[in-house]
C-alpha cells in the first residue's frame, strides 16, 4: 500500500475508535506522524524457534495457529538486527541445537529474541531455553559471543507451557548483559526483559510530543506510570521540581534508577509495583501532583488506576498509547471525571503494520 494511503488508514482507525468508544468526545485527530523510515526501523523482534519439514526456522504464528512463518529476513528489521539473526541461525545449524517441540514438550531452543543499539552499533541476543541441560549449552554461547556486532548474550529459561515467551531466569553469557540506547538526549540502560519500544526513532519523537503536552515547569510535581527504564519519567525531571516514576515490572525499575545515574539526574525516584496499587498512598506522600503521564499496555488503564489519578486532581493528564480503543474509552472516562481532551497526535511506530501510536492531553 502507498504510503500515503498508510497513513490515511491509520487516522481513520483513531478516528473509528473514539467515534466508537468515546461517543461525547469532540477531539480533532491529527495526521499522523510519519516515519523515519519505512523498512529497516525495527529494533527489537521476539521470534519462535522452530523444525519446518527439517528446517531451522525463526518466524511468528500464522494468525489463528500454531504454524510458524519464517520472517528471520522481513525488511522492516533494522541492519543489526537482520545481521544478528543470520549469526543465531548459523551458530544454531553449526552447533547442532536441539528445537523445542510444543507437542512433546522436548527440545531445547524456544524464542530467540533480539535487540539492537545503533549508539553503540551491537546487539543483544536473548536465547529463550526449556532449562539449563543440554551439555552443547556453553558452546553456543560462546559462539553468539564471538560473533561481529553482538555485544551480549543472555539466555532465559523458560519450561511453562503456553506462549508466554520469557520466563522469570535470565542468565547473563557475557560480560556485559545490557544494551544502552541514546532517546533524545537521554543514554538508556537495559536489560533483557526490560521493556523497550520496537521503533526507538519514532519513540524518540513521540516522547518528545509528551514532554511537550506536559509542559512541566520548575515548582511542579509530576508522575508517570508505567514507566519502563525512565524514558519519559526522565525527560519530565528537566524541568519538573521532582518526578516519580511507577512500574510494574521489578527489572525496568532496577534499569530506571541506574539510569538517573547514568545521566545525573537527581530529582526523579522510581517505584516498583502496581498503579493501582501505589497511587492512592501518593496524596500522603506528596504535597500534591500536578502531572500525571501513563503509556499502558494495550488493555489500557483500569477503572481503578483512572479513579486513583482523578483523586490526586493533576491539572494536566497526558496518555500515551499503543490502542487507540482503549485509549478512547478511558479518555471517555476521564471526561465523565471533568478532563476535556480537545486533539490526539498519532504517531506511525511500525509502518506496512496497521499499527498506530497516540498521544493525547487531557486538561482538568
Amino acid at each position: 500500500m502507498a504510503y500515503g494511503e498508510q497513513l490515511e488508514r491509520k487516522r481513520q482507525r483513531v478516528v473509528d475508535a473514539f467515534a466508537a468508544h468515546a461517543p461525547s468526545l469532540r477531539v480533532a485527530v491529527e495526521k499522523p506522524m510519519r516515519a523515519v523510515r519505512l523498512f529497516g526501523y525495527r529494533n527489537q523482534v521476539k521470534l519462535v524457534a522452530r523444525q519446518v519439514r527439517g528446517k531451522f526456522v525463526l518466524g511468528v504464528y500464522k494468525p489463528g495457529t500454531h504454524d510458524v512463518v519464517d520472517v528471520s529476513q522481513c525488511p522492516v528489521h533494522d541492519a543489526l538486527v537482520a545481521r544478528a539473526l543470520e549469526v543465531v541461525r548459523h551458530a544454531v545449524e553449526f552447533e547442532g541445537v536441539p528445537i523445542y517441540d510444543e507437542g512433546t514438550r522436548e527440545g531445547w531452543l524456544r524464542y530467540v529474541a533480539v535487540r539492537s543499539s545503533w549508539m553503540r552499533k551491537t546487539t543483544q541476543v536473548v536465547p529463550v531455553v526449556r532449562d539449563r541441560r543440554w551439555q552443547g549449552e556453553r558452546r553456543f554461547v560462546e559462539r553468539l559471543r564471538r560473533a561481529r556486532g553482538v555485544g551480549s548474550v543472555v539466555l532465559n529459561v523458560n519450561d511453562t507451557p503456553g506462549n508466554t515467551i520469557f520466563g522469570e531466569q535470565f542468565v547473563a553469557g557475557t560480560k556485559y548483559d545490557a544494551l544502552v540506547e541514546r532517546v533524545g538526549g537521554l543514554k538508556l540502560k537495559f536489560h533483557a526483559g526490560s521493556f523497550v519500544q520496537a521503533n526507538l526513532s519514532a519513540a524518540r519523537r513521540a516522547y518528545a510530543k509528551v514532554i511537550e503536552l506536559a509542559a512541566v515547569s520548575a515548582d511542579e510535581i509530576a508522575v508517570d506510570l508505567y514507566c519502563g527504564v525512565g524514558a519519559i519519567s526522565l525527560s519530565l525531571a528537566t524541568t519538573a521540581k521532582f518526578v516519580l516514576g511507577i512500574e510494574a515490572s521489578p527489572s525496568s525499575v532496577r534499569d530506571a534508577i541506574e539510569n538517573t545515574r547514568l545521566n545525573g539526574v537527581h530529582n526523579a525516584r522510581f517505584r516498583a509495583g502496581e498503579a493501582a496499587e501505589i497511587l492512592p498512598g501518593l496524596s500522603s506522600e506528596l504535597p500534591r501532583v500536578d502531572v500525571v503521564t501513563l503509556n499502558p499496555p494495550r488493555k489500557g488503564a483500569s477503572e481503578d488506576v483512572l479513579a486513583a489519578i482523578v483523586a490526586l486532581a493533576p491539572r494536566r493528564i497526558v496518555y500515551m498509547s499503543c490502542n487507540p480503543e482503549t485509549l478512547a474509552r478511558d479518555l471517555e472516562r476521564l471526561s465523565a471525571a471533568g478532563y476535556s481532551t480537545t486533539s490526539v497526535h498519532p504517531f506511525d511506530f511500525l509502518p506496512q503494520t496497521d499499527h498506530v501510536e497516540c498521544v493525547a492531553a487531557a486538561e482538568r
